[in-house]
């Protein structure tokens, strides 16, 4: 692949994780990266040649205006190569338990912010015939226990990367799903910290009903984690698989997804169920 240093490459949650490190590969291959970033401290963490870092809450209007403005009185008129929606944020606990305002934070994020971004981005990546890359998950494929806020939100990812596909391929624009699986983030070990601090607080009644479930959760992901890809891989796998120039619809990243996702396009509901009750047990 030959590097362009006259192409703009925006990517969201560009701080850590796979973020950074997609961040960091693509600015080695020679593209200018838009590294969105939530602080001050953040965009100093990031700041090196090819990678400029931007102030982006995704569910800030104005921060997006911002990076619009930014795109279109480019100095050199760079055109946008492509969009990376990776920003994202996890919080695991029981349906029941999991309080309304915490659903809507993450959908907020996690599809809203994902939509309200690449809304704006779409009439530059006409231009330039460009492409969106949604960073989803293998729990937008299969909805574990203790996951349900965030799988529902994974899902509809997938779903508005499915149905925006097809609308944008008449006019040039590539959308690509990638669909990691565990990977080796601050965020993935946090989320299990977070998840062990609510169940402490629940009610004796709701420890009784749901602790167990949490601590499998968590013990499952904490023990998967220990060998899984490291985001500094999928970082690579991200950059390499956004500039292709006939990349496929999906990608899936990790040894869990490669394992999970078909298995549950060939088994049969119950019997899935029954496969992830096995795999939390023995955890």
């Amino acid at each position: 692949m030959r590097a362009n240093k006259d192409e703009l490459i925006v990517v969201t949650g560009a701080s850590s994780g796979m973020g950074e490190t997609t961040a960091y590969s693509l600015a080695a291959m020679g593209y200018h990266v838009l590294g969105g970033v939530l602080s001050a401290d953040e965009a100093d963490k990031i700041s090196r040649p090819n990678i400029e870092p931007i102030l982006l809450d995704i569910t800030n209007g104005e921060n997006i205006d911002s990076l619009v403005r930014r795109i279109t009185n480019d100095r050199d008129k760079r055109p946008l190569r492509a969009l990376i929606n990776n920003a994202g944020i996890e919080f695991n606990a029981p349906f029941e338990l999991l309080g309304i305002d915490e659903w809507r934070r993450q959908f907020e994020v996690n599809l809203f912010g994902q939509v309200s971004i690449a809304q704006r981005m779409l009439p530059l990546l006409r231009a330039s015939k460009g492409t969106i890359v949604n960073i989803t998950s293998v729990g937008g494929r299969v909805a574990l226990p203790n996951y349900s806020a965030y799988a529902a939100t994974k899902f509809a990812f997938e779903a508005m990367s499915d149905s925006l596909r097809r609308e944008v391929k008449t006019q040039g624009i590539k959308v690509i799903v990638i669909e990691p699986g565990g990977i080796r983030t601050h965020m993935a070990a946090y989320s299990g910290q977070l998840s062990l601090n609510f169940a402490k607080k629940m009610s004796p009644k709701h420890q009784r009903l749901y602790r167990k479930l949490v601590d499998q959760a968590v013990a499952s992901q904490t023990n998967f984690l220990r060998h899984a890809m490291s985001a500094d891989a999928a970082g690579e796998k991200i950059a390499k698989i956004t500039v292709k120039k006939l990349p496929r619809t999906r990608y899936w990243l990790g040894a869990d997804a490669h394992m999970t996702i078909p298995m549950a396009s060939l088994l049969p509901p119950k019997a899935m169920d029954w496969v992830l009750a096995l795999s939390r047990r023995f955890s």
